[in-house]
């Protein structure tokens, strides 16, 4: 009588050996390699091999070993030779049985090894590769155990499934442990330990625990997916928002921009109109030093450059002389701001400027002071200081720095 999940006789435990065949060694990565347990037993058939020689091992689970009920020997040649170790063996024991099952026996590459023992003997054992873990998963899944698992977690209750899951599948509640063993008939695919290897979450099958972590790890990742679209959501709605803002901030710059340059055309038309500077300013609702940067920029855009102090010097004394001129013609200064395309201010102080230039003597108060400017010039004062150190008013300060140039470039 066959056992229905095993290679294994129920009665005698004898193994029948399946007739296809999978090697590990294909499958595998080894990592290194390890001393098979059990071999001081097996020195007789050991002994038949030569050292150093590369033999094939058979993987034959033994689920009635009396000592191990998840036991995985290792058969050379059809002769038992060593076992897994227990922790090894615990892993790979329903790999091996669902393999089986499936009509294939596991072979794995190994060696014969010798050494002398401790009593002076030469001692035999059997090394065989240490195999790569993500291998190992593979295979189960391959051979049908997340299937069966899934099948066992599904006959426990929702209350029993969370228990499990609260201790991560590593040491669950002993009343779920309890009620996964009394289904265990529902479920041979998995073998559980006898009771002389420990508690209960000793005895549980190792792929039991395995599984859990696994799905939890996978829903963990899950939910991180989840908060990192979150995130990305969150961030390119942020994103999309600061570009709107962004915008609507350039737009109000562009209005600005066009209402500063309206106001700045409107300022200079204004000033070629012959309106004083303070009238400007009350008509468009701005200080006379706004009108006067207004006029400026309007300038700067229309293509009027400003010229060095020189040249400056030179317009100013041929716009005072001109306005002068037009003054003496009849005009008014009204009239004389339209034709000059200057504020009425402006030409009070051209008209004031081409009588100075004319006969400074005939302005013995506004000469001496502009002496007295070019005299503290000569002293490389700054011209704050200079404007300062005159004590009149700015307007009247400033007036005497620009007689100064005038004077020192007569000299």
């Amino acid at each position: 009588m066959r056992d229905p999940v095993g290679r294994h006789t129920r009665r005698s435990g004898e193994y029948v050996r399946p007739q296809q065949r999978i090697y590990l060694d294909d499958y595998c990565r080894a990592s290194g390699d390890f001393f098979a347990s059990g071999t001081y037993y097996h020195q007789d058939v050991l002994r038949g091999f030569p050292a150093g020689q590369k033999v094939e091992a058979e993987l034959v689970p033994e689920p009635h070993n009396p000592w191990d009920a998840r036991a995985v020997a290792l058969d050379v040649e059809g002769q038992r030779v060593a076992y897994l170790p227990a922790v090894s063996a615990k892993m790979w024991h329903d790999v091996i049985r669902g393999w089986n099952t499936a009509g294939f026996a596991v072979y794995c590459g190994a060696e014969i090894n010798a050494w002398e023992g401790g009593d002076a003997k030469c001692r035999v054992g059997l090394t065989v590769p240490k195999w790569d873990w993500e291998t190992l998963v593979a295979l189960a899944e391959a051979v049908g155990l997340r299937v069966s698992w899934e099948a066992a977690l599904a006959d426990l209750t929702e209350a029993q499934r969370t228990l499990l899951r609260r201790d991560r599948g590593y040491s669950p509640d002993e009343r779920v442990i309890r009620a996964m063993q009394k289904k265990r008939a529902h479920h041979p695919e998995f073998r559980w330990g006898a009771e002389d290897d420990g508690d209960l979450t000793e005895r549980m099958p190792f792929w039991y625990g395995y599984f859990v972590r696994e799905q939890m790890r996978e829903e963990a990742r899950q939910e991180e997916e989840l908060v990192q679209y979150a995130r990305s959501v969150r961030s390119g709605l942020l994103r999309a928002f600061t570009a709107e803002v962004r915008r609507a901030r350039e737009r109000e710059r562009e209005q600005a921009r066009l209402l500063r340059q309206d106001q700045d055309d409107r300022a200079l038309r204004l000033q070629h109109e012959g309106r004083r500077v303070s009238d400007i300013a009350a008509e468009l609702g701005l200080s006379p030093k706004q009108v006067e940067a207004a006029v400026s920029r309007a300038r700067r855009a229309a293509g009027i450059t400003v010229r060095g102090n020189a040249g400056l010097q030179s317009d100013r004394r041929r716009d005072a002389a001109e306005a002068v001129r037009l003054k003496r013609s009849g005009m008014t200064r009204a009239q004389v701001a339209r034709a000059m395309e200057r504020s009425a201010d402006t030409v009070d102080e051209l008209l004031k400027d081409g009588l100075f230039y004319a006969a400074p003597e005939d302005h013995p108060e506004r000469l001496a002071l502009a002496r007295r400017c070019l005299g503290l010039r000569a002293t490389g004062l700054g011209k704050e200081e200079i404007l300062g150190r005159l004590g009149v008013s700015r307007k009247q300060a400033l007036r005497a720095f620009r007689d100064a140039s005038l004077l020192d470039a007569e000299r």
